[in-house]
């Protein structure tokens, strides 16, 4: 039965292949021109599956395969021909193994197991007419063969096959489950197949995807969605200085696909957060352009630099400066051995972005995509109205003889709107801010290639509107706005067979426009004027003041603006040569070699008009004003400039090859980094900056299960003297693939996948801050001083030490340590998660006290610091395929906990005020109580020496128990103000042309404490000053409402010291979870689009922080905020199009 379903395929393929007006396979190979080595001895043999590799990277092309189909094979080296295209090579290297290959798709080749002479051609150029038939006549020959005519009953089943993104997988074998029944699908993914009535089940199988079985049931008409086989699309990897194969991985990488940061944000930093294991990820602020703080496994140093290393093509870089649409592949580096040959760079991980290239095809691919956004704040923190406040002021002000300043008869006043000018009642939040803003999103690509050169372009635009609502009535717009052009340009040439040059080239633009003053300004002002203070304008057009303090509106409107302008062009050349018919097979020199260049400008224009504040009115009913300053209503003109220049020289050999059961590969490198600052401020910053330093890289996998990975860094910085300027930072990784052993099939045949996995290194740092360079040499003031003696204190002025250096000065040095493991369960669910210990010392810091016989009090650089951080981070993905449905799910967490191990603070008195032991950001403050209740209770109570305390205010615990609260009594509360842990989780699912997904993101064991005038009460003028939040005006103890637990303490006229202390009593859990990304959308039919020669067209939309779930309620409680003083985030509604020809 099986010689007859082979002879029927064989019989299919010459068919198809004989009716192809091709040329024949000996004028291809008359046409070409195929470089043969000379040589006495045999010819260099390769693996087969080595080559097909380097083939696929090289033309840029997706290339699938079963690797059993491969082994064991060797080829010529001569037979490669890098001039001549991917399909020749392919013709020429498998003419003689029985292996044909289909294009199932533009850039998509399947390799197939075909014992056949004839090349098969690709499907794509068989006319639709020609396959119906050849179709028709194999199952004719079919059943003659198998002497199984077809019955009435049969009936005929019809459908197409498409891939996840709805593109058609012509090829696809269907049969009937148990029978030698089948076809082939078509160029165009349709099939027609003549099935028995009753219960069928149909299997749809293809090289590179997994297969899948179907009940028939009553259907007639069946369109499948075949899922790609991870194991396959997943064989290469970037890694640091290059790519490795997946299973071969022994580091801790984590990727995301680059989908996935697609989302409707001004810079690529906000889109991260919950998308990655190992990533902890907050925006402080929602003004347009601004980007987020992020780390990779938290933060495990308090020295001057706890940032990741981003890189960019190779090229450290701002990720910010990337669109997401021309993002390729997007991963981050987070233990020794992925990140040790980056030295002294590597310390806090990598995040490597690899940018999208030109693949070669038969004509140019455009694609474009348009959004308009709808932006509005998550959550604005709600102040208290009119009424609310004047009862407040009534409250706080009310004396012995029940004298208010707000009697009813002057609260009506300012209730009723009859005279806004002397009696305003202003909302300065519907004033100042719209409801709903806009942004706008548009990128347009081209991509293709031939033979020789292979290119990608494309340009993008993106523009938010800012929340402020400004009254453009001057000459200018002092609106809030942001813009942002890119241009990138990747240009890949084989200007020989074995030598490839690279050229990428891109410019991003930026602008913005502010207010006149300055962000944080402007908060204060809004969120501390009560709504009585003063009017907006006054009616007659004078531009109102109150005496004391500032206007919104005015502030808003009438002082100016500013204009921020960045300009960054970025360039990288590189050269990569095969060395592999030179030298030794799998063997390649690269070198590569950056410019990037900045230039950025500040434009401040100011004016300051002339203020009025209003006393009351004339006999005529006109306005007393008063006059508080003259100004100026001209714009006075202030420019600052600022630009720097940024080189990086880079040159490595490569190997990587086979030899039976073992695969050795190795990476050797040197880096040169210039940075030089085009407008310096001061002499030291004239000098540029300088790091050196080689690395390497050793690989070996046996059988492919048992892997080791060696690499070392050799740096040096500028930094140090000379004894200690280069460091060596070596790593070692481990791993194992059980999955690889024969017997664990037969015991575990649901498990495709169990990987064991460690690493142990060493990396560095040489990052100091404070704009400190060479801090081995001591810096000298001419207007300095000396003490002499302990007593008496004598100075000496003259030429004395500034900032004193230390010829001791040297690396901080992190051991990491990291343990692994992968598993697969039916080729659908994937699992990885890791566990991580990280050790700093030598973190560099000041010295806390200096000796007073030193005769200075200046403090010195030490490498004394040390600090801790171990946790664990792990993903989770499903997917499912059934019929029409493509369903899945995936989630991933980062948990870590740090600790300060030393960093050389003064020993307290009490151990419990000790830093050393406790995480990095962690608050101390003093432990509430509770609410004093009475004078009773005042005078059971220790003294608290915070100023005189009466009912309703804050009580706090006696730690030590000395019957005394003072700053002996500040204990570790609460957690840090970083997220300890950090999670995401999302769904997708597609059926036929639509498509839903949803993804959450949260955060955990985080806590800050919220306080200032408008939550607990004023400080200076209450009727300039004194606003607060309608939550604390409800909610706080006052003469009316003395409940022992309310949320907020006693405010009163007078600034009260006791009730302002850091304390639990005003600390909030910042944990939340929220509706990050969701988005639904819609697949025209290509049966519609494609009559407009269109490939796809698509359109969605997409929601950014739909909703936000967290026990905090006063404002975003991501912003790092004291009273909700910050420019909030946005919940953003996009409607877009994509479109692909």
């Amino acid at each position: 039965m099986k010689l007859r379903l082979q002879f029927m395929r064989l019989l299919f393929l010459c068919l198809a292949v004989g009716a192809l007006p091709s040329r024949s396979l000996g004028q291809l190979l008359a046409d070409s021109k195929t470089i043969v080595r000379q040589s006495d001895t045999r010819p260099q043999l390769v693996d087969l599956v080595d080559v097909l590799l380097k083939l696929k990277d090289k033309f840029q092309v997706d290339l699938l395969f079963e690797e059993k189909i491969v082994e064991n094979i060797r080829v010529s080296v001569s037979s490669i021909r890098p001039s001549a295209s991917f399909e020749d090579n392919l013709e020429t290297l498998l003419r003689s193994t029985g292996i044909q290959y289909m294009k199932v798709k533009k850039g998509t080749y399947v390799l197939r197991n075909e014992k056949i002479s004839i090349v098969q051609k690709p499907l794509e150029h068989v006319p639709a007419f020609a396959v119906d038939n050849r179709l028709k006549a194999v199952a004719m020959l079919e059943r003659k063969m198998l002497h199984t005519p077809a019955k009435a009953a049969d009936v005929t089943v019809t459908g197409r096959v498409t891939d996840e993104k709805g593109e058609v997988l012509p090829g696809v074998n269907v049969t009937v489950k148990g029978t030698l029944r089948g076809v082939s699908a078509d160029a165009s993914g349709n099939y027609s197949l003549s099935v028995p009535s009753g219960q069928v089940t149909l299997v749809f199988s293809f090289v590179g995807y997994v297969s899948q079985e179907v009940q028939l049931g009553e259907k007639k008409t069946l369109d499948v969605i075949l899922r790609s086989d991870n194991k396959n699309l997943e064989e290469v990897v970037v890694v640091a200085f290059g790519t490795q194969r997946k299973e071969s991985i022994v580091g801790a990488i984590s990727s995301v696909p680059p989908n996935d940061l697609k989302v409707p944000v001004s810079k690529l930093s906000n889109a991260l957060a919950g998308q990655i294991a190992g990533i902890v990820s907050v925006q402080g602020s929602g003004e347009p352009g601004s980007g987020s703080s992020f780390w990779i496994r938290g933060i495990s140093s308090f020295g001057a630099n706890n940032t990741p290393l981003i890189l960019v093509d190779g090229i450290q870089r701002s990720m910010d400066l990337v669109d997401p649409e021309d993002i390729e592949s997007f991963s981050i580096l987070k233990d020794a051995s992925a990140t040790a040959v980056y030295g002294v760079r590597g310390a806090n991980g990598i995040v490597l972005i690899t940018t999208k290239k030109g693949k070669y095809s038969d004509k140019p691919t455009i694609n474009a995509r348009f959004e308009r956004g709808f932006l509005a704040p998550i959550r604005l923190p709600k102040l208290a109205n009119a009424e609310q406040w004047m009862d407040y002021y009534n409250d706080i002000s009310y004396d012995a003889n029940g004298s208010i300043p707000f009697p009813d008869h002057i609260k009506q006043k300012y209730l009723s709107g009859e005279d806004p000018d002397l009696y305003p009642n202003v909302d300065w939040m519907k004033t100042i801010y719209k409801d709903v803003t806009t942004s706008n999103r548009l990128n347009l690509n081209v991509t293709g290639g031939g033979r020789i050169a292979r290119y990608y372009v494309s340009g993008s635009y993106y523009n938010e509107n800012g929340l402020f609502n400004p009254v453009v009535t001057q000459s200018y717009n002092p609106s809030v706005k942001y813009n942002k052009f890119t241009f990138r340009s990747n240009l890949d040439v084989d200007i020989t067979k074995s030598t490839e040059l690279s050229l990428s080239l891109s410019n991003t633009y930026e602008n913005k426009s502010r207010l006149g003053v300055d962000m944080a300004t402007m908060y204060n002002i809004v969120m501390t004027t009560p709504p009585i203070a003063i009017a907006p304008y006054y009616s007659d057009g004078s531009h109102a003041q109150p005496l004391v303090g500032s206007n919104p509106y005015y502030s808003l409107n009438t002082t100016g603006f500013s204009q921020d302008f960045w300009n960054t062009a970025q360039s990288l050349m590189s050269l990569t040569q095969d060395l592999s018919e030179y030298v030794v097979p799998g063997l390649k020199f690269n070198v590569k070699f950056s410019w990037d260049a900045t230039n950025e400008s500040t434009l401040d224009k100011r004016k300051n008009p002339a203020t009025y504040y209003a006393t009351g009115r004339d006999d005529a009913g006109k306005l007393i004003l008063h006059k508080n300053a003259d100004g100026s209503d001209y714009l006075s003109l202030a420019r600052s400039n600022r630009g720097t220049k940024t080189t990086n020289l880079e040159s490595s050999l490569t190997y990587d090859n086979a030899f039976g059961d073992h695969r050795v590969g190795g990476l050797f490198l040197f880096t040169r980094r210039e940075f030089t600052n085009n407008f310096p401020t001061n002499y030291i910053l004239a000098f540029p900056y300088r790091n050196i330093g080689i690395a390497g890289r050793v690989t070996y996998a046996f059988k492919n299960k048992l892997f080791f990975d060696g690499n070392f860094g050799y740096n040096g910085s500028e930094n140090f003297a000379p004894s200690h300027r280069f460091g060596f930072f070596p790593s070692i990784g481990l791993g194992y693939n059980l999955s690889k052993e024969r017997f664990f099939h037969d015991l575990f045949p649901a498990v495709n996948l169990m990987k064991f996995r460690g690493s142990h290194g060493y990396i560095g740092n040489d990052q100091i801050g404070g704009d400190r360079r060479f801090a081995y040499n001591s810096e000298m003031q001419y207007s300095g001083s000396y003490t002499f003696g302990t007593t008496g204190q004598k100075y000496i002025s003259g030429i004395a030490t500034g900032n004193p250096g230390n010829p001791n000065v040297a690396w901080e040095e992190a051991i990491k340590t990291n343990i692994g493991f992968e598993l697969g369960i039916w080729d659908k669910l994937k699992l990885q998660i890791d566990y991580f210990n990280e050790r700093r010392d030598g973190i560099y810091i000041l010295q806390q006290s200096v000796p007073s016989v030193v005769g200075i009090n200046v403090a010195q650089y030490v490498n004394l610091g040390k600090m801790a951080n171990r946790g664990v981070d792990g993903s989770i993905e499903y997917s499912y395929v059934k019929g029409d449905w493509l369903l899945s799910a995936r989630g991933n967490f980062s948990y870590n906990r740090n600790k300060v191990i030393y960093n050389d603070s003064p020993t307290p008195i009490y151990g419990y005020q000790e830093v050393a032991g406790q995480a990095y950001n962690q608050q101390f403050g003093l432990v509430s109580m509770g609410l004093f209740k009475s004078v009773e209770d005042i005078e059971r109570s220790p003294v608290q020496k915070f100023g005189s305390v009466v009912p309703g205010d804050i009580k706090f615990k006696d730690i030590n128990g000395d019957g005394v609260v003072d700053s002996y009594d500040r204990v570790a509360i609460g957690r840090s103000t970083v997220p300890e842990l950090s999670y995401g989780f999302g769904l997708s699912a597609k059926y036929k042309q639509f498509d839903l997904s949803a993804f959450f993101q949260g955060v955990g064991n985080v806590t800050r404490i919220i306080g200032g005038d408008p939550l607990q009460g004023p400080q200076g003028s209450i009727l300039v000053n004194g606003q607060i939040l309608a939550d604390a005006a409800e909610k706080r103890w006052s003469l009316h409402n003395q409940d022992p637990n309310a949320e907020y303490a006693r405010m009163s006229l007078a600034y009260n010291e006791n009730n302002r202390q850091a304390s639990t009593f005003y600390q909030r859990d910042m944990s939340f979870i929220r509706l990050k990304n969701a988005e639904i959308g819609y697949t025209v039919p290509k049966s519609i689009v494609g009559k407009a020669k269109v490939s796809s067209l698509r359109f969605y939309a997409q929601g950014v922080n739909l909703f936000t779930m967290s026990k905090f309620k006063l404002w975003d409680p991501e912003l790092n905020a004291s009273f909700g003083n910050i420019y909030p985030q946005m919940k953003t509604v996009s409607l877009g199009a994509s479109l692909n020809f």
